[in-house]
């Protein structure tokens, strides 16, 4: 079976907080509780106070990290397992996804599936930083959960896209009065080169989409008259 798993740029991250900010915080406060003879009663309930809360923090986050595991999806095209940890997961059809056990919906950048378990509520978080997210992806697409979802997959926003600039195509064909102004009246825009637009293309959808040139309006052409 395919994984999706926490990528590595989540992971430098979380041990960057750590190294930097957790650890370090918590010595320096245990160090100070043990060594500032002259601290009054309200510095040393700071420092306690300092030690319980970056102490917990990176508690938590061993505990969670070598103990339990990071969260992982497991899955192939019928079926998906959601590990929460390495001792607990649950498996579901993805005809089932969502349904009433398990709910799924945007979540920085990527999905959350949301499982009901009867006792508590356990989330399964997943998005492009993830290893393994775009083969996850096209897998809720071709699954069909994107459209339970209501959510446009890649294929259908690359199609309306197409379908939106063919027309537009289609209509500047049949109205060149409507863009172009007749070529004895008028020169190559210089701004954009007689082009009207300035072209972009977008990575995901690869289509081409453009910047209306504000000298000629997107007509490719300027009169004589204004040139001069």
């Amino acid at each position: 079976m395919k994984m999706c798993r926490i990528g590595w740029f989540s992971k430098i991250v979380t041990v960057a907080v750590l190294a930097l900010l957790c650890i370090p915080s918590a010595v320096l406060f245990a160090y100070l509780l043990a060594t500032d003879a002259d601290a009054s009663a309200r510095d040393r309930l700071l420092y306690a106070a300092g030690i319980v809360m970056f102490g917990c923090l990176t508690a938590f986050a061993v505990y969670r990290t070598v103990v339990l595991g990071p969260t992982w999806v497991e899955y192939d095209a019928e079926r998906v397992i959601f590990h929460y940890s390495r001792r607990e997961s649950y498996e579901f059809c993805w005809a089932d996804i969502p349904g009433p056990l398990v709910q799924a919906g945007p979540w920085n950048g990527g999905y959350a599936f949301t499982i009901d378990t009867g006792v508590r509520r356990r989330t399964i978080p997943v998005n492009g930083q993830s290893r393994g997210w775009r083969d996850l992806q096209r897998t809720l697409e071709d699954a069909g959960v994107f459209r339970r979802l209501g959510v446009a997959a890649e294929a259908d926003l690359r199609r309306s896209a197409g379908a939106i600039f063919s027309q537009f195509d289609a209509y500047r064909a049949a109205h060149t009065d409507s863009f172009r102004p007749r070529p004895a009246d008028a020169v190559p825009c210089p701004a954009c080169a007689g082009r009207g637009i300035f072209p972009k293309r977008l990575p995901i959808l690869k289509v081409e989409v453009g910047k209306v040139c504000r000298t000629c309006g997107g007509s490719g052409y300027v009169s004589k008259t204004g040139m001069a």
